[in-house]
């Protein structure tokens, strides 16, 4: 589940702590791996630029970076939006009230991320406002390891994706799918679309 860049979902913290939350738990784990820049751009194939950006809360990354990261050191993705390691207990649980989510914004999602404070999740579940009005807004089709389902909430959502038509789903409808097929999600109304965006995740040793 990817995008270009990234915004937010009431209640909506400031631009400099979403990113702070990433670019700390970037840095605090590359350095637990003992990774320099490099090795870490090597792993997840993205530039030692863009991860010094990032590193230095310059760069909002899509979500398709977020998934590279994860896979690069070794982690979920939610470790990525978690301040400091937590213990892992049997019997664990965790609760997100209604817009108590870490908020990620890009310029074509707005990611919720829920339940953030629990570490070595197998999936990520995302509350998602849709921005993205027409497919010409992607550079091009996003893919990431892993699998993919999407409820919709509100609204009307048009999913883009590199083996099918164009499917519309409304209030109420949902799809699973590949997250390595391209894909794109738009909302279909001239209202942002919201969904319920649940995401699997791949580990290093599962990706291909």
């Amino acid at each position: 589940m990817n995008d270009q860049s990234d915004r937010a979902v009431q209640p909506r913290a400031p631009r400099d702590a979403q990113a702070g939350t990433l670019a700390e738990a970037l840095r605090r784990l590359r350095t637990q791996a003992r990774l320099t820049l490099q090795q870490l751009s090597d792993r997840s194939a993205i530039s030692v630029s863009t991860l010094s950006k990032i590193e230095n809360g310059q760069l909002s990354p899509t979500y398709e970076k977020i998934a590279a990261l994860a896979i690069g050191l070794g982690v979920n993705v939610s470790d990525l939006f978690n301040q400091a390691p937590k213990p892992v207990p049997l019997g664990r649980r965790s609760i997100t009230k209604a817009g108590g989510g870490i908020v990620h914004e890009t310029d074509l999602y707005v990611y919720e991320v829920l339940n953030a404070d629990l570490a070595d999740k197998r999936f990520v579940p995302l509350f998602t406002t849709i921005k993205a009005h027409s497919v010409g807004e992607f550079r091009t089709l996003l893919r990431h390891d892993g699998e993919e389902f999407i409820y919709v909430l509100e609204g009307t959502v048009i999913v883009n994706t590199e083996f099918y038509a164009p499917c519309t789903l409304n209030k109420g409808d949902a799809m699973y799918f590949d997250s390595t097929m391209g894909h794109a999600c738009i909302s279909g109304s001239d209202e942002d679309a919201k969904v319920l965006w649940v995401c699997s995740h791949v580990t290093l040793g599962q990706a291909t």
